[in-house]
């Protein structure tokens, strides 16, 4: 079973192909569902754990994630042969961050370094470098990025970076995509343009809102199934904070019942930011035994 990319922006560009094979257990008819190309999406990242997303509209931008950290195990079953789990060790990750100057930082891909959640090398880059002089949101990708390449071995961890910058004495929204393993930095949202991006386990969000259509055996295209393309222009932050939530839902519902490693659960983060403040819409928070 093939996947499709794992990270996708809606930007206004076209999109590959991502092929899925089902089975109608019903018919005894084998088909496809297939991705057909989509004018508002584009972006390839490699296969990954977690699931996150970041959406930019008019009113201001949400960042959102799920909280579940999953280890990669391996067991020996015989002399030749070694099983490979994933296993959901714990639902109280926290994958967004809130930083100085109203900036968001999410990530997604390995959560761990030696063994060791990287959410604390997270809170320690933000505390190391974000906390103590005034730094832009176009600065802190690179930054992002060298800290995180000095460390060994060197994570394949992604991020999102969003807040706002002054340019040209106007106020605009940045988004950032940093993939420490490529050694790669890139802007993910076009000036002026309402979209989002997202990461991680992305099949199950990209089949819900592309067009989709039916394959026969031989991989002709049968029939497209109708398509009612969403007016993202029109979002207000409130609608972005639902559709983000509603992201992250349907992807942890969706492989809650899929015959695949859970490796997206737990609660939702929210964080919303807008020019001049920034703030969670909801957040876990530490608790004690029965006050959760």
């Amino acid at each position: 079973m093939r996947h499709p990319e794992s990270g996708q922006t809606l930007s206004g560009h076209s999109a590959e192909r991502a092929a899925d094979i089902a089975q109608d257990l019903n018919a005894g008819l084998a088909f496809r569902l297939l991705v057909l190309p989509f004018a508002h999406q584009t972006g390839r990242e490699e296969r990954a754990v977690s699931f996150i997303i970041t959406m930019y509209v008019r009113e201001g931008i949400v960042m959102a994630s799920d909280s579940r950290l999953t280890l990669k195990a391996e067991r020996q079953e015989s002399e030749k042969q070694v099983v490979q789990m994933a296993v959901s060790q714990s639902d109280s990750n926290y994958k967004t961050f809130l930083a100085p100057g109203n900036l968001g930082i999410s990530t997604y891909g390995t959560a761990d370094l030696q063994g060791v959640p990287l959410a604390g090398d997270i809170e320690s880059f933000i505390n190391e470098y974000l906390s103590a002089v005034p730094v832009s949101v176009d600065e802190v990708p690179q930054a992002l990025l060298d800290h995180f390449r000095r460390l060994e071995p060197t994570p394949d961890t992604k991020f999102h970076v969003a807040g706002y910058a002054k340019e040209n004495g106007h106020i605009e929204q940045r988004v950032w995509h940093v993939s420490v393993l490529q050694n790669q930095v890139r802007r993910l949202n076009p000036p002026g343009q309402p979209g989002a991006s997202w990461g991680g386990e992305a099949d199950i969000l990209a089949r819900l809102i592309q067009p989709v259509g039916t394959l026969d055996q031989d991989g002709k295209l049968i029939a497209p199934m109708p398509h009612h393309q969403i007016p993202w222009q029109f979002f207000t932050l409130q609608d972005a904070i639902d559709f983000c939530i509603f992201a992250v839902r349907s992807t942890i519902d969706a492989i809650r019942f899929q015959p695949r490693p859970k490796t997206v659960g737990g609660p939702i983060d929210v964080l919303v930011i807008k020019p001049d403040r920034a703030f969670w819409v909801q957040r876990k928070e530490l608790h004690g035994v029965g006050a959760a």
